[in-house]
């Protein structure tokens, strides 16, 4: 789901002046996206298709003013003066507004999973399974080294993205953030394999609708119940240095950085803004 909403959001920001054209097929682009997983019958995509264009009066009316409420918040914000605690109020909005559409659409998501064929999870269990091992060929022989290296590049094109080219000082506290990042790989690949025991477990209940909820829910609402401690202990580490030097980073942009940032922001707005204009 969560990298569903992601192909969207990028689909309207490439395409711009055709927002109303990808909110209109939200339907189809869904349908492809369960597909690169499992060939779905006819039933299966009415299914997902009814449920989308059921819930866009929703969306519209209730979720888009949520968007454009918190795009305002961050319009407001003062860069210099940003602390740890409002950027936590404004992750746990973000983490909100998709909380809100997996619960929307959970009660689909369940319906579909319990009319799967045998021969439909067999195959979507074999494509998650291939794509865990190109995942794990990926990075198996990877050293820590080449992981941070990894890690600063990522973080350099993502604030790049958002505000412009990094100064000396945010510069260096991007390197000093990659070298306080604690390595999780080795603990993805042990994580991806309970994922697998844990879906080959909920496909074999799901004649059980009752026991399918509760082991859906599981995996799409709780899935750090599956980390094991050391990646638990990891990926919290990482996400509490994460916070600390983004503030830092934010709190050190220059007045153009400042523009560049509120320029993005402004055009997620109009994006937002002309979804809640679309005919109902």
């Amino acid at each position: 789901m969560k990298r569903w909403l992601i192909v969207v959001f990028m689909s309207l920001t490439l395409i711009g002046c055709g927002t109303k054209f990808i909110y209109d097929n939200l339907d189809w682009i869904a349908i492809e996206y369960v597909e690169d997983f499992v060939e779905l019958n006819d039933r299966q995509q009415n299914l997902i298709s009814e449920s989308i264009q059921s819930a866009a009066v929703w969306h519209r009316s209730s979720e888009i003013p949520a968007y454009l409420s918190q795009l305002d918040e961050l319009l407001l914000l003062s860069p210099a003066t940003l602390n740890q605690q409002q950027f936590e109020l404004q992750e746990q909005k973000l983490r909100e507004h998709t909380q809100r559409l997996l619960d929307h659409f959970f009660p689909a998501i369940v319906d579909i999973v319990a009319k799967m064929s045998d021969e439909q999870v067999e195959q979507l269990m074999n494509t998650v399974r291939v794509r865990h091992i190109e995942f794990k060929q990926q990075y198996l022989d990877t050293t820590e080294l080449e992981l941070r290296i990894r890690y600063q590049k990522r973080i350099e094109e993502t604030l790049t993205e958002w505000i412009g080219p990094l100064t000396v000082q945010q510069q260096s506290l991007v390197e000093l953030w990659a070298q306080d990042l604690r390595v999780t790989t080795p603990f993805w690949f042990e994580y991806q394999t309970q994922i697998r025991v844990e879906l080959g477990k909920m496909f074999a209940s799901r004649a059980q609708r009752d026991q399918l909820e509760v082991s859906l829910r599981n995996i799409l609402y709780h899935p750090q119940q599956y980390y094991s401690l050391p990646l638990e202990i990891r990926t919290k580490h990482n996400s509490e240095i994460s916070r600390r030097y983004i503030v830092e980073i934010i709190n050190l942009m220059t007045a153009k950085q400042t523009e560049t940032l509120r320029e993005e922001l402004n055009d997620w707005r109009d994006i937002a803004y002309q979804l809640t204009l679309i005919p109902k």
